[in-house]
């Protein structure tokens, strides 16, 4: 009886063992398409962070232009973003 018991015991730490990996597989290949997700909008906000940023430079390249040109009204394009915009 004892070498049943034994034998049950091996075969089914054997089969726990086998269902544990493919188990861990599963969640394996579930946090690879969740990464993926992940990835893709880390790069799309990348992305819309560049587009910010370069318009961002248009605007203070125009603010700089226009301070040489117009002084006065570079004056109350500032005074209006920092007063009326928010």
């Amino acid at each position: 009886m004892k070498k049943y018991i034994g034998a049950a015991l091996s075969i089914s730490t054997i089969a726990l063992l086998f269902y544990t990996m493919f188990d861990l597989k599963k969640q394996v290949v579930n946090l690879n398409k969740q990464l993926t997700i992940v990835t893709d909008q880390k790069d799309s906000l990348h992305y819309e962070n560049f587009i910010k940023g370069v318009e961002l430079g248009r605007y203070e390249l125009s603010l700089d232009y226009l301070q040489d040109k117009n002084p006065n009204a570079a004056l109350q394009f500032v005074n209006f973003m920092n007063h009326e915009t928010e």
